[in-house]
């Protein structure tokens, strides 16, 4: 199966009850909830009045929804997603509360980011470049923003150990057998295939360093359980 297929299949499956999931997974790798993942991000994310920002995978526009709540004057936010169905829920979720008019909902691949170069002051992204090409993501993230634009990207780490094949090729098979029992086969597929895109703190320094991103700032966040791949805090100026 493709990987981008498989993505698109496993999260318009969890569509419905996506934060749900999300929090559970959190809780059971990490020890966090989903709102304690998005005080991280916000915490550590610089939000400015009057910028305009990307959040790449945004899936039900959470963290579209839990920026608005900062209360930043003049803000305005594009959320980017390839998976329709994921959209037309974080669509609902914003008109509900009030806020369907301070976000753009926009279908698209972060790979291919349908965006004029220089659009945006600040691209943020949580719990989904494990899904990307990393290489790809970062050459359009660098694109889109402005000259002296910020990135924030908060999602799961690994170790030079998990590096090796046989590790990777470990990784693979435990995150398919778990998520064929927990969820379906089109969701194992997307997290194996997922696995050999995690990076450790120096694989993303290089990435963005050979990407053109510069002042680099990667902080290994705590995790209440020390057998989970960590999660990392990475920002970046362009």
């Amino acid at each position: 199966m493709k990987e981008k297929q498989a993505i698109q299949g496993a999260f318009t499956e969890m569509s419905s009850h996506y934060e749900e999931v999300v929090d559970g997974e959190l809780s059971f790798f990490w020890g966090w909830s989903y709102q304690s993942f998005l005080q991280e991000l916000v915490k550590h994310t610089r939000v400015e009045p009057n910028q305009k920002i990307l959040d790449i995978a945004t899936g039900t526009s959470v963290i579209p929804r839990k920026l608005l709540e900062q209360d930043i004057p003049g803000i305005q936010i594009t959320g980017l997603d390839i998976t329709e169905s994921m959209l037309r829920q974080g669509s609902a979720k914003l008109q509900a509360e009030g806020k369907g008019h301070a976000v753009q909902l926009v279908c698209g691949d972060a790979m291919a980011i349908p965006c004029a170069a220089e659009s945006f002051d600040l691209v943020v992204s949580g719990l989904a470049s494990h899904h990307m090409d990393i290489p790809l993501m970062l050459t359009e993230m660098k694109r889109v923003l402005k000259p002296g634009g910020l990135l924030s990207i908060i999602d799961v780490g690994t170790s030079p150990i998990w590096n090796t094949k046989i590790f990777q090729g470990l990784a693979r098979g435990i995150a398919f057998i778990y998520f064929l029992i927990k969820d379906s086969p089109t969701r194992a597929w997307a997290e194996a295939a997922a696995v050999s895109n995690l990076r450790t703190p120096e694989g993303w320094e290089n990435e963005l360093s050979q990407a053109g991103f510069n002042n680099i700032r990667i902080i290994k966040l705590k995790s209440k359980y020390k057998w989970a791949p960590e999660p990392l805090s990475i920002q970046s100026s362009y």
